[in-house]
């Protein structure tokens, strides 16, 4: 993950704590613990309510981060608890291409008819990925409506 990139992380991560523990708490709390290479791992401490499963609230964090940007994906991929009522997990970041796996290949195809390619688009910033997508989903409804148009 590059410098701006970790920057970047850590800036939507704390935005997300911040919102997380506005409408979760006293339930549950979450606290930045650090960044990792490919993650960051956060502490959850609280009486996290006894009908909800405790998983939940670890993977509200994602969604709550999710429905923030557009570019990261966070999934739980550790899980520990540190007390009787506190667990530390470990999320792993993926960015989000927003694009379909049965769209893959085509949009490789569209990056090639450009010349640029899919390592490029991956180092881009995200302003230009935005835009990037953009005129592929143009592309592949023009494509679409081509081939409707021969059958």
């Amino acid at each position: 993950m590059a410098q701006t990139d970790s920057a970047r992380l850590r800036d939507l991560v704390l935005r997300t704590i911040q919102i997380y523990n506005k409408y979760r708490s006293p339930e549950a709390n979450a606290k930045l613990v650090e960044l990792t290479k490919n993650g960051f791992v956060i502490d959850f401490a609280g009486g996290f309510c006894s009908s909800c499963g405790v998983k939940d609230y670890f993977e509200d964090f994602s969604c709550e981060l999710e429905d923030l940007n557009k570019t990261y994906r966070a999934k739980v991929t550790e899980t520990k608890p540190t007390g009787p009522q506190s667990f530390r997990v470990t999320y792993s970041i993926k960015d989000n291409f927003s694009v379909d796996v049965d769209d893959d290949a085509l949009f490789r195809e569209f990056l090639l008819d450009r010349g640029l390619s899919f390592s490029e688009y991956i180092s881009s910033n995200a302003c230009t990925k935005d835009v990037v997508m953009f005129h592929f989903r143009t592309w592949l409804f023009e494509r679409k409506q081509v081939s409707q148009k021969k059958t």
